[in-house]
């Protein structure tokens, strides 16, 4: 059985509409458009680095190695953070796995070129 991090968050009350959306940015990433809409790119947010799953706004499953440095993402942001260890099933490691695959690394890239 493999474990994985139930990570629940709120961004605080006290920060301002333009602090949330800087939040939202910075964490999920965002689609960038330029030349009036001609042009798109999507650019890549911190959590687009880890393996998760989006379960719900606010509540992602992540491997356990990488839950502390998400918290700690989230508590710049002085974000209401819960974590909780879980025992993940089969088809939520598949859904790990696969969003590591998804982009190779820099060293199958290379091999890819000879």
């Amino acid at each position: 059985m493999q474990t994985g991090a139930l990570i629940a968050f709120k961004v605080a009350q006290s920060n301002t509409p333009s602090g949330v959306n800087r939040f939202c940015r910075e964490f999920y990433g965002y689609t960038d458009k330029s030349n009036k809409g001609r042009y798109s790119y999507e650019r890549q947010g911190f959590i687009s680095r880890f393996p998760h799953i989006n379960l719900l706004r606010g509540l992602i499953i992540v491997r356990l190695e990488h839950a502390e440095e998400i918290m700690d993402f989230l508590k710049k942001y002085n974000a209401e953070v819960f974590m909780r260890e879980v025992i993940l099933l089969h088809s939520d490691v598949q859904k790990l796995n696969e969003k590591i695959n998804e982009t190779p690394s820099r060293a199958e890239r290379e091999m890819d070129l000879f």
